[in-house]
């Protein structure tokens, strides 16, 4: 019985140290004040590139919708009769929809 005690005591003791040994090898249970910092840094660097990644892609998707906007006001203004149109669409509003204008800076959209 005192052997197994023993035993037991003598392997926490070890477990203990080895634990101890571990955690120093790799700058303790949290890391130091200036790891912990530069590894914030890079995580904060990282989101900002891939926000910035974000935002590059969703332009370059407005600018695909933009182009398929326009070739298609550009193909219904060559190919569509006006008149025709105007009688088949439906009026959502009283003001006219101008695909021309999507993806237009905000001064170009106001005329």
């Amino acid at each position: 019985m005192w052997s197994e005690l023993i035993a037991v005591i003598v392997g926490l003791l070890i477990g203990a140290v080895g634990v101890w040994v571990w955690l120093k090898k790799r700058g303790g249970p949290s890391g130091s004040v200036e790891q912990l910092q530069k590894e914030n840094a890079r995580f904060r660097e990282e989101v900002n590139e891939h926000f910035v990644q974000t935002a590059e892609l969703i332009n370059q998707l407005t600018d695909s919708y933009k182009a398929v906007f326009d070739h298609l006001s550009e193909g219904a203004d060559k190919l569509v009769d006006t008149d025709t149109v105007r009688d088949r669409m439906p009026r959502v509003t009283s003001q006219e929809v101008r695909l021309k204008h999507i993806g237009a800076p905000q001064d170009e959209k106001s005329e």
